[in-house]
């Protein structure tokens, strides 16, 4: 899924000045676009709005332990959005805009989650809580999308009360170990994504077959990285949208409003496999300027997912399994999750 934004990680210090000045010109120049242009200038997306529920666990793989738990909720509606003058700014004008909102919080937890003192090998406890504003810029079959993310990690997070309160609920062995998670940040965090659809049928056919080569970038104190990703995706009615995605990256997100013009549902299975270049995850790196628990990241994440969605005029339901490789140097085993998508298109 990924490619790569450096090779080697610098000292935090010049990390953190290069990732402070990138994210004030990018908001700067945001802030400053046009706010209104008229109505041949920017198209709007002629599609519904949409509200999303998502939620990843890896009690699917039958584990408890690394990426164990994310929810998120997102509005996606017609129009330029908060953001949406980053495309003024890179001079693209034409094309039909969209955008959302989403708040998410991620849980990442050890292998061993009974002790009170986590291994110092095994990564740290982490919670993140974030809300996230995303543009989308379609122009036929290409996807932008543009996201960011503010937030916080560590105790304010409260990522370990949702956990105890989870496990309580389902009669799990509680965890022991959240007084070690690492410290209060705020996180600021930007992602860009392209998306291409590839279609090898007609759009008319029943019976549809696309590629949807994927690429992105993410940089901010909780994730820097880059991605490629390819998807492949065959079914009956395919509707007029670019494939999933996952949350765990927080990446743009793209929600599914489209349908397809010919049929009333469809239903669809895919695959995809994805290559990450990651420089900096504060979940394996620690906090960015304090001394908190850390371990040995991996730099090389391949991952690859499968799934099927089905959907209608009003809904839709995709679940996926994502299966990770090994993020850090002495992970025990690799992650597996499951990830169910609900959306419900208004009218």
């Amino acid at each position: 899924m990924q490619t790569v934004l450096t090779c080697c990680i610098p000292k935090r210090s010049l990390w953190l000045r290069c990732c402070i000045r990138f994210l004030a010109a990018v908001v700067l120049l945001a802030g400053i676009a046009p706010v209104s242009l008229h109505a041949d200038e920017l198209p709007s997306r002629q599609s519904p709005s949409a509200f999303s529920f998502r939620w990843e666990n890896d009690t699917f793989g039958n584990t408890d332990e690394n990426y164990t738990n994310g929810v998120a909720l997102a509005l996606t509606y017609p129009g330029r959005g908060i953001i949406g003058g980053v495309w003024d700014v890179m001079g693209e004008v034409e094309g039909s805009r969209y955008s959302s909102f989403d708040l998410g919080q991620l849980l990442f937890t050890p292998t061993d989650t009974s002790s009170t003192v986590p291994d110092p090998a095994d990564r740290p406890y982490a919670g993140f809580l974030y809300l996230g504003t995303t543009t989308f810029l379609q122009r036929n079959e290409s996807l932008h999308g543009f996201k960011l993310a503010v937030g916080v990690v560590g105790p304010a997070s409260m990522g370990e009360a949702l956990q105890k309160v989870a496990h309580r609920a389902l009669l799990y062995r509680m965890p022991q170990g959240w007084d070690s998670q690492i410290k209060n940040e705020p996180i600021v965090n930007l992602h860009y994504e392209y998306r291409h659809r590839f279609s090898f049928t007609p759009r008319a056919a029943a019976i549809g077959v696309e590629m949807i080569p994927v690429a992105g970038a993410a940089l901010g104190n909780f994730l820097t990285e880059a991605q490629a990703e390819l998807q492949l995706r065959v079914g009956y009615w395919l509707p007029d949208d670019f494939g999933t995605t996952v949350l765990r990256g927080i990446g743009t997100l793209p929600v599914a409003t489209g349908s397809n013009p010919s049929h009333d549902w469809g239903i669809y299975a895919f695959a995809g496999g994805c290559a990450s270049l990651v420089a900096w995850n504060i979940t394996l790196d620690g906090n960015t300027l304090a001394r908190s628990p850390n371990v040995d990241k991996r730099i090389f994440l391949p991952a690859a997912e499968f799934g099927a969605t089905l959907w209608t005029r009003r809904f839709q339901a995709s679940f996926s399994y994502v299966m990770l490789g090994e993020e850090f140097y002495g992970q025990k085993r690799r992650e597996d999750y499951g990830s169910i998508l609900l959306s419900y298109v208004f009218p």
